[in-house]
């Protein structure tokens, strides 16, 4: 499932179904900030998430030690 995904300054901080939804989040993250000096930087990307296993060691391997 493809969804879109916000970062602010390289951070995760959440993923929407839509592209407007990403965009209300990060306003949300906008308002909240007090300094017009530290201001973050935001990022959408769209794709899909996936999870990479470590592969899997071999007994013998493990024996060794």
């Amino acid at each position: 499932m493809k969804r879109y995904y916000v970062f602010r300054d390289g951070s995760q901080k959440g993923s929407t179904a839509t592209k407007e939804e990403a965009i209300d989040m990060i306003r949300q993250h906008q308002k909240r900030e007090t300094h017009p000096i530290l201001r973050s930087e935001f990022s959408i990307i769209y794709g899909e998430e996936e999870f990479v296993p470590y592969p899997k060691l071999s007994r013998s391997r493990g024996q060794e030690r």
